[in-house]
């Protein structure tokens, strides 16, 4: 007799491993220090952990799915510093299911200390029912735990960026910082605030700290006050927090990672329209100068005190029959006296303005080597 033998060759199994929260208790935590709370406590409100295992047989033999009720030998570990501990079924702080569609889940009871976070490490076997063969199924998730406390943050309570119109907005501005711990304002005894400002290099000084240059702010405690009109053309200001929640702010240094809120002033003159009134279109012979009055309008109709900001320059031409005149600079402000010299008795003349930006003011300062000059009383010369 001849025989031949036929043997089963099983493609292995494929599965499917996830862990994931299940509810809506989130798996990470804050600790504020200073209240002495968790959020969320998970003493009160556990956190649910359910692994979910799924196979896949290419033979299809065994129907493809979850198969968390065929798990056998279901443990789970904890974590902490290195220390590798097997949660036992008596652990008040820990309730694992053994059995049913959610075998494998485990709920959290509580809660991880501050930057020392609980890693669960999930152990079961699941028999591959084909061939009798024992597959090993691990995985692990981490629970952490903030520092509420180190949650601090700095509030300006004014825009990123401010444009400031020298023409109509007020000198001064004050900006307060608000410093919040978590979602409250932090006790002013456990942090100290640094206000700097930046120079035209891009290097960040303390506000106040050059007793000459630093004319354009006053700093009192949680609040900085900046003349605008003498901050030149933008300032860049910057509130640093120095925090300890054991009220000892003055030990803390300032790093690249301390709490900060940053603000930037800009100086600019919104477009405008300028012309001028008051001289009469036949000059009387005789006269021997016209008074004009130059006027500038904005969006919003005519301006009022603009002189400060802007500058008039008169120019007069005497005029011809042909060709291009030339112009010469006679006076300059808002009311201006233009002599009648420039006329010419068949062509007259012709007077123009031009309404520029004075600039910002600032330190007078000497343009060989920059020194600043100061009066007898040491104060700066401010220019315009």
């Amino acid at each position: 007799m001849k025989t031949r033998r036929f043997d089963f060759n099983w493609k292995p199994l494929q599965l499917q491993i996830s862990l994931a929260v299940e509810g809506s208790v989130p798996d990470q935590q804050n600790y504020n220090a200073d209240t002495k709370e968790f959020t969320p406590d998970y003493t009160i409100t556990p956190v649910v952990i359910q692994p979910v295992i799924s196979i896949l047989d290419k033979d299809a033999v065994l129907q493809a799915g979850r198969v968390n009720q065929s798990l056998t030998n279901i443990r789970w570990y904890e974590i902490i510093n290195g220390t590798k501990t097997l949660i036992a079924s008596d652990n008040a702080s820990y309730e694992i299911t053994t059995s049913g569609g959610n075998a494998g889940r485990i709920k959290v009871k509580k809660n991880a200390q501050p930057k020392v976070p609980i890693t669960l490490a999930f152990y079961a076997e699941y028999i591959d029912t084909r061939n009798g063969q024992l597959l090993i199924i691990q995985g692990s998730y981490m629970l952490e735990c903030g520092n509420a406390s180190d949650l601090i943050r700095v509030e300006l309570d004014t825009a990123g960026q401010t444009v400031y119109n020298p023409i109509t907005d007020a000198t001064t501005q004050t900006v307060t910082a608000t410093v919040w711990l978590g979602d409250h304002v932090c006790d002013a005894s456990k942090y100290a605030l640094v206000w700097e400002m930046q120079d035209e290099a891009g290097a960040w000084h303390t506000c106040e700290s050059d007793a000459v240059m630093d004319y354009d702010i006053t700093i009192n405690g949680s609040t900085a006050t900046i003349n605008r009109w003498l901050m030149g053309s933008e300032l860049h200001l910057r509130c640093r927090c120095k925090y300890d929640p054991n009220g000892n702010p003055s030990s803390v240094s300032l790093t690249e990672g301390t709490p900060q809120a940053e603000a930037v002033f800009v100086r600019r003159i919104p477009k405008y329209e300028y012309d001028y009134t008051g001289v009469p279109y036949n000059v009387p012979a005789g006269i021997l100068a016209v008074c004009p009055t130059a006027i500038v309008q904005g969006t919003k109709g005519e301006i009022s005190g603009w002189e400060k900001e802007l500058l008039p320059l008169w120019y007069i031409a005497t005029n011809k029959a042909s060709g291009s005149l030339s112009y010469s600079l006679v006076a300059h402000g808002q009311n201006p006296t233009i002599p009648t010299t420039a006329m010419d008795k068949n062509y007259g003349a012709v007077i123009g303005l031009d309404v520029k930006d004075r600039g910002y003011a600032g330190a007078f300062t000497d343009a060989a080597d920059s020194a600043v000059f100061c009066d007898a009383d040491g104060a700066v010369l401010i220019i315009h």
